[in-house]
């Protein structure tokens, strides 16, 4: 079911965004970029491929209006999974009404007895994790937090969620090193990472094969039993629909949460009299999260494509071009946030497109802020010394993460 693998060379190319997408410190700091071309050029710029767009406001009208939607325009090929009749999109790829009635069945398995459930074995899990940490200090004076606690964490609380035998976990923790840059655009990755990308995705879908069989067996507590299982309206998903949908949750939720873990830990450590004033403020966790998810967002770029003519932010755009939303710039909008390049637990109020908005408004978005409350809680029981304030990332434009997080890790004294 693997796709094929072709190379585009970049001379060849439109351009799509106004920066270098293969810019190094870009990558390890896209910010000051962000805030360079809203000053030259505003809150929409266009591109050779359609627009881009900065702006808070202009990104959440783009995510409101019917006439953006997936369509099939660029970049499409690179966010299809490979099934055995061939090539099809996920739900979160998908255009109204099919998206619809997918959606409404898909959100009923999320429910928040589903992502509530998760909160005590998660914390045990991490508790678990950071103790061996400390552990591995005292021994060997530093860890890596993304290999040792932002990974294994992630993939244990889904494999809790989904119901992954232990079997099929380390496959999955190595696929989510690839399939971290599953959004980003085929020409920005080298073959190699191409086709890592495409291996990533026929493992999870064979796994997702096994498992959606099994459950349809024998069904348990769990959210692949419920996607099996679920109703509306006399409508159920159909084999190809339950298969990719299983393959996408795989695809984003053993990558994103490692990604939103990591740049969280990262912002806290960078910040010092935040993260005590995190540790003095639990109650406020939840709402931290938020901000943490404001100031550093994993997801970085989404894309629409123009269904019909339109405007974005009064700027005309044709049927068939494409609208590239840069939701970290969003982010950090000062039309939208007072200050927005200073981090601030106590922040309340306008919220932030970390997630999206309107109709593809991430449907797991509660887990992912979940996830990474439970792991600062369990870091914050610790003295946590970073090794490296300028960690590498992963290289992706769609979902940025950390490639490594050295630390100390420490009882508190």
């Amino acid at each position: 079911m693997t796709e094929t693998v072709h190379s585009v060379s970049t001379e060849d190319l439109p351009e799509v965004l106004p920066y270098d997408p293969f810019d190094p410190e870009f990558h390890s700091d896209p910010y000051p970029t962000y805030a360079r071309l809203r000053a030259a050029s505003g809150p929409v710029i266009r591109t050779a491929a359609g627009v881009a767009v900065l702006g808070y406001q202009e990104v959440n009208s783009v995510l409101r209006n019917p006439k953006l939607g997936r369509g099939e325009g660029a970049g499409y090929q690179d966010t299809l999974i490979p099934t055995p009749e061939g090539l099809r999109p996920a739900v979160m790829f998908m255009d109204p009404p099919d998206h619809t009635r997918i959606r409404a069945l898909v959100s009923k398995a999320f429910t928040p007895r589903a992502v509530e459930r998760l909160r005590a074995p998660a914390e045990e899990l991490a508790a678990k994790l950071v103790a061996g940490l400390a552990a591995e200090t005292a021994a060997t004076g530093s860890v890596d937090l993304s290999s040792r606690l932002f990974r294994p964490l992630g993939a244990g609380v889904l494999n809790i969620l989904v119901g992954v035998p232990e079997r099929y976990l380390a496959d999955c923790i190595e696929y989510a090193n690839d399939a971290g840059r599953g959004l980003d655009p085929a020409y920005t990755l080298t073959p190699d990472a191409l086709r890592n990308r495409l291996k990533a995705r026929d493992g999870y879908v064979a796994i997702a094969q096994e498992l959606i069989a099994e459950r349809r067996a024998q069904p348990a507590d769990d959210l692949m039993s419920e996607l099996v299982l679920v109703e509306q309206d006399g409508e159920r998903l159909n084999e190809i629909e339950l298969l990719t949908t299983v393959a996408n949750i795989f695809l984003a939720g053993f990558s994103a949460p490692q990604a939103a873990m990591g740049l969280a830990a990262l912002c806290l450590l960078r910040n010092p009299a935040q993260w005590e004033w995190y540790r003095d403020h639990p109650e406020e966790a939840a709402g931290s999260v938020e901000e943490l998810m404001r100031f550093d967002s994993a997801v970085q770029l989404i894309n629409r494509t123009a269904l019909e003519d339109t405007e974005v932010g009064g700027v005309p755009v044709k049927e068939g071009q494409e609208v590239f939303m840069l939701l970290g710039a969003a982010n950090r909008d000062p039309q939208a946030y007072e200050d927005p390049d200073r981090l601030d637990l106590s922040r309340r109020g306008v919220r932030h497109l970390g997630f999206g908005h309107g109709i593809h408004f991430c449907v797991a978005a509660p887990i992912a802020k979940l996830i990474t409350e439970v792991a600062l809680n369990a870091l914050a029981a610790y003295d946590i010394e970073l090794r490296d304030s300028t960690p590498p990332t992963n290289g992706a434009l769609a979902i940025r993460s950390l490639a490594e997080l050295p630390a100390a890790v420490r009882p508190r004294t």
